[in-house]
């Protein structure tokens, strides 16, 4: 009897994987048999939001597949002191400016070893920076968090200030990229196209949703006008 072929192993999606936005993608740190499904994702970089080690197999899946990886949690960490901050302003400045939105750095992993509290803080300051209403923002970041959501992240994500950050030039930015003050300039001039519209029918002596009471005022008129002639 001829040998079965081995069937093919099961690829294994990484602890709260999930697309932020086109190019963008977050999970917790990924295991040895997670590994593989990293190829699917064509990744050009790998972003690290803490200060520990990745492991081996992860650096030689990096390495062989000519991966960008930043280390931005050991570069720009620094030990727990007083300050409440559950992640350094250095850290998430430098993953919104440089990684998440500039297109030269997609398709992007960010990853934290549970994927939650430094990852859900940079989301987060995104997601403020994209207008999103808190209550929404905190829907997406308990999603991932469950259990294990902490307050301290919350308050940094209310708290987050967009002023802090540099946008790249235009042609850098991707494509999903509409800041919030854009949509508002938006909406402002399809306001005004219908202004011209509505300036002209009153001009006529015609306010839109009254055609039938003027025509009413006009009846009454003439009837009046009659009546005072048979007098």
């Amino acid at each position: 009897m001829s040998k079965q072929p081995p069937a093919p192993s099961l690829i294994q999606v990484p602890n709260l994987f999930s697309i932020v936005e086109p190019g963008v993608h977050r999970c917790a740190s990924p295991t040895p048999a997670q590994i593989p499904f990293l190829a699917s994702l064509n990744l050009k970089t790998v972003v690290s939001l803490t200060p520990e080690h990745p492991i081996k197999p992860l650096l030689t899946f990096i390495r062989s597949s000519n991966i960008d990886f930043v280390h931005l949690g050991l570069t720009l960490w620094r030990p727990p002191t007083t300050d409440w901050k559950p992640v350094r302003d250095e850290v998430i400045k430098t993953a919104l400016e440089k990684y998440i939105l500039d297109v030269r750095s997609h398709p992007v992993l960010l990853i934290d070893p549970i994927g939650v509290h430094q990852t859900g803080c940079l989301v987060g300051s995104l997601r403020i920076m994209q207008g999103w209403n808190f209550a929404s923002i905190l829907v997406e970041y308990r999603a991932h968090a469950g259990s294990k959501h902490r307050y301290a992240d919350e308050q940094y994500i209310e708290l987050f200030d967009p002023d802090l950050i540099n946008l790249p030039s235009p042609q850098y930015r991707p494509s999903w990229w509409i800041p919030p003050s854009s949509a508002d300039d938006m909406s402002s001039d399809e306001e005004e196209v219908e202004e011209p519209e509505t300036a002209n029918r009153e001009g006529n002596g015609v306010v839109p949703g009254q055609e039938g009471a003027k025509e009413n005022v006009i009846n009454e008129d003439v009837a009046d006008t009659r009546s005072v002639v048979v007098q």
